[in-house]
């Protein structure tokens, strides 16, 4: 399985557009940390704000980024990786090998998890980095709930917090996008049907709004006023889409 998981760990680098996908990514989110560089405040929402400060400069990168990470990097990516693969006939070669569908799709999963954990960690990196270069530290902070103060440490925390809150929405994305992925007929269809999905996600139900709105979501969760279930919802789309994407696999050709 290790084999298999540095086979496709590899031809993932191998495609174009990751390199691109890293470097158009990377260049985007260094724009945006000039951008909250020269503003006071961040915005949780369209009416509560807090000063921008070393601590929190990270947490109001993510929500800058967030919509382009979710509902263009990700998509791209899965669908180049999971759909572009069928189509363009590359699984062929790779399956002319005794390789199981089940063990080829957990590698192809796994391989794209930390392709985006790698996304949503230089983000982290970044935003700590230009934080403590662009603005003054503070030995305190409030975010979305006044009546809770963050010291320097705790700020720190709630940061990798609300980034691994954030994986956490990328990975059921990953499986959502992934069964999606291998139903379309092509590559282009499967990203603008996976977008329609992401977007259509918040008018089906409230609970499934993190798709859509995830920097809100996040915001509201950690200050305890999240009304909707988020974990449950969350572990639901990423069990079943990959259960679910697994079985596509088993039933269909994908060597044709």
């Amino acid at each position: 399985m290790n084999s298999l998981i540095q086979s496709e760990w590899q031809r993932m680098w191998k495609r174009k557009k990751t390199l691109i996908s890293l470097i158009l990514f990377t260049a985007i989110v260094l724009f945006d940390c000039l951008f909250l560089g020269v503003q006071r405040f961040g915005a949780f929402d369209n009416i509560h704000t807090a000063p921008l400060t070393a601590q929190n400069f990270s947490v109001f990168l993510l929500k800058e980024v967030s919509f382009l990470l979710t509902l263009i990097v990700a998509p791209l990516l899965i669908v180049d990786s999971i759909n572009g693969e069928y189509t363009a006939g590359q699984l062929r070669l790779v399956l002319i090998r005794p390789i199981s569908f089940a063990r080829l799709f957990a590698a192809k999963w796994l391989n794209l998890a930390f392709m985006l954990l790698l996304f949503t960690a230089i983000t982290f990196m970044i935003g700590e980095f230009a934080g403590h270069l662009l603005k003054p530290a503070a030995d305190s902070v409030r975010y979305l709930n006044p009546a809770q103060v963050y010291d320097r440490s705790e700020a720190f925390i709630y940061a990798l917090q609300s980034y691994g809150l954030f994986y956490l929405i990328v990975l059921a994305e990953l499986s959502l996008v992934g069964l999606v992925s291998s139903l379309m007929p092509n590559a282009l269809v499967s990203f603008f049907v996976s977008l329609g999905v992401l977007i259509g996600a918040l008018y089906i139900s409230d609970t499934l709004g993190f798709f859509l709105m995830s920097a809100s979501v996040i915001f509201q969760l950690m200050a305890g006023s999240y009304a909707a279930p988020f974990y449950g919802p969350v572990l639901v789309c990423t069990g079943i889409g990959f259960l679910a994407t697994m079985g596509v696999w088993q039933r269909r050709s994908w060597t044709r």
